[in-house]
């Protein structure tokens, strides 16, 4: 299963800088309580971005880049044809983490998306397209004082 996992303010924001425009404990921990012990893929300036703030990759979790120029890290599986990977048969859940471009390359095989509606306006840089939910039924619903968990489902 090919899963999504982000949060995006009003605007459809998810970055600023290469990094995350906002700071919500909360939603920090739903994420790492979501991935914990799963496979995590991203592109090559979310891992930078990732090493940046802790010093290594993403603890307890498989971690996948994504990248077109020659890139090895001990411990992280590099792939260079993403598509491919999507598309093959996986047995376990893998969980699509960023940035911008791998999430809209990704969107079309993702079975699951794990969306934080961040409900106040922020200031970053990188924006996502605006995306139909259309083809998705929504799972699970948790509104917070600032931030809604949601859960969608492509409907097959």
């Amino acid at each position: 299963m090919i899963s999504m996992i982000f949060a995006v303010d009003p605007n459809f924001l998810i970055g600023k800088g290469n990094d995350l425009p906002w700071d919500y404990k909360e939603d920090l921990k739903y994420f790492q309580n979501t991935t914990k012990g799963k496979t995590v893929l991203m592109g090559l300036e979310t891992f930078k971005s990732i090493f940046s703030r802790i010093g290594r990759p993403l603890p307890n979790r498989k971690s996948v880049v994504a990248s077109l120029e020659p890139f090895a890290y001990e411990g992280v599986e590099v792939i260079s044809d993403l598509f491919s990977y999507l598309k093959a048969p996986h047995d376990e859940e893998i969980f699509i983490i960023g940035g911008k471009t791998i999430y809209e390359l990704s969107f079309p095989y993702a079975d699951r998306l794990y969306i934080t509606h961040i409900k106040k306006e922020h200031q970053g840089d990188v924006y996502l397209k605006k995306f139909d939910l259309s083809s998705f039924k929504k799972i699970q619903y948790e509104e917070h004082t600032d931030l809604i968990f949601a859960i969608y489902e492509r409907v097959k």
